[in-house]
């Protein structure tokens, strides 16, 4: 089997209202999908993250012609001629969110191939389903800030596990819409909170010991990615699970990160740090720190597939952890790429695909209704 042409499709979604987190507000959701064609009719799809357009423009001029003429079996020597051509250049950020997503399409070509679903592949043990934790409670988007209607909107879904956006307001409001979503909730459900690297060190902390009497379940990316004297500040004054990670890249750069002990929980994104391989790499450097891994997932239904697939075959860190499996992210933002572009259904329980490859059929329509 030979690589006949790899093919990045923009796509992008207008919304009717914004959604937002500590940073920034989307008006508008955009991906870098990728289809690699081969000349024996099998077809494979990964998706990148961030920027879409700059992922397109490396897979075009840089990555696309390297694979073509190849065998797509051999994708860690793919990855490695990959990561190698940028490595001058690229070893971090988009450039390697748009390796991860062509790593992504040959793993499902390889499914395909073999007769067999990525988890199988990949020697994961496939549970009845996982359950989703809802990503959820936005600064804006449809339900503006009434965390009450939110809350009970989505326990009428069936949701046990919930995450809030924190860090844009200033820290005591904020605090105060934690307890007004754990006064909604209840106390029998999980919830942890994302500042998308919202706060400095001492509002971290302040934050963190003010919600501490609504239970949280863990503080994700509480400072900047770059200062990890500032996580290693706030893991050792708060007692919550602080987790991190969705913002580094690749096995070498986790090495850092790890070896600063800065984080409970470390969240590698497929999608953005390498993908499937890299992050089971990176899971399995983790778990020999001790720290288990909740792998970070934002983006279509090719991203949740390709993350339910992961889930599977997450190292253990100690066998309490092996009894209860984790809860896979699912975004509730407005996201017709998640739901309308493959038969795969998301929701508060998910149900690993069982078909060859990533195991999901793709509705071209959709990329074609969404093209820019």
């Amino acid at each position: 089997m030979k690589i006949t042409a790899v093919v990045p499709h923009v796509v992008v979604q207008r919304l009717d209202q914004p959604f937002g987190m500590a940073q920034w507000l989307w008006d508008s959701r955009a991906s870098c999908l990728v289809e690699i064609r081969t000349d024996e009719g099998v077809t494979g799809w990964g998706e990148c993250f961030g920027p879409a357009d700059a992922n397109r423009g490396l897979i075009e001029s840089a990555y696309g012609p390297l694979l073509v003429g190849r065998d797509p079996i051999e994708r860690t020597a793919l990855w490695e001629a990959m990561y190698n051509r940028n490595r001058e250049w690229g070893r971090k950020g988009v450039s390697i969110a748009a390796i991860s997503g062509v790593e992504i399409a040959l793993w499902d070509i390889a499914g395909k191939a073999a007769g067999l679903p990525v988890h199988r592949m990949l020697g994961g043990s496939r549970p009845e389903a996982f359950h989703a934790y809802a990503s959820a409670f936005y600064y804006a988007g449809p339900w503006e800030d009434d965390l009450e209607a939110e809350a009970a909107h989505l326990l009428e879904q069936g949701y046990t596990a919930f995450k809030m956006k924190v860090g844009a307001r200033p820290v005591d409001e904020d605090v105060r819409r934690v307890h007004r979503v754990r006064a909604a909730l209840g106390p029998d459900v999980r919830l942890a909170v994302d500042a998308n690297r919202g706060f400095t060190a001492a509002e971290a902390i302040r934050f963190g010991r003010g919600i501490a009497d609504a239970d949280p379940w863990f503080f994700e990316e509480p400072v900047i990615p770059e200062d990890l004297d500032a996580y290693a500040r706030v893991r050792a004054a708060l007692d919550v699970p602080i987790a991190g990670g969705e913002s580094e890249f690749t096995r070498w750069g986790f090495r850092e990160f790890l070896a600063r002990n800065p984080v409970d929980i470390v969240q590698p994104d497929a999608t953005a740090c390498g993908g499937i391989a890299e992050t089971l790499l990176i899971a399995g450097l983790a778990s020999a720190h001790g720290v288990p891994a909740l792998p970070h997932v934002w983006g279509s239904a090719i991203t949740v597939a390709a993350g339910l697939h992961l889930m599977t075959a997450l190292p253990t860190v100690v066998p309490s952890l092996a009894r209860e499996r984790p809860h896979v992210e699912l975004d509730q933002a407005p996201n017709v790429f998640r739901d309308e572009l493959s038969d795969l259904r998301c929701g508060p329980l998910l149900t690993v695909p069982d078909g060859p490859g990533l195991g999901i059929e793709i509705d071209r329509s959709v990329i074609e209704r969404h093209r820019p």
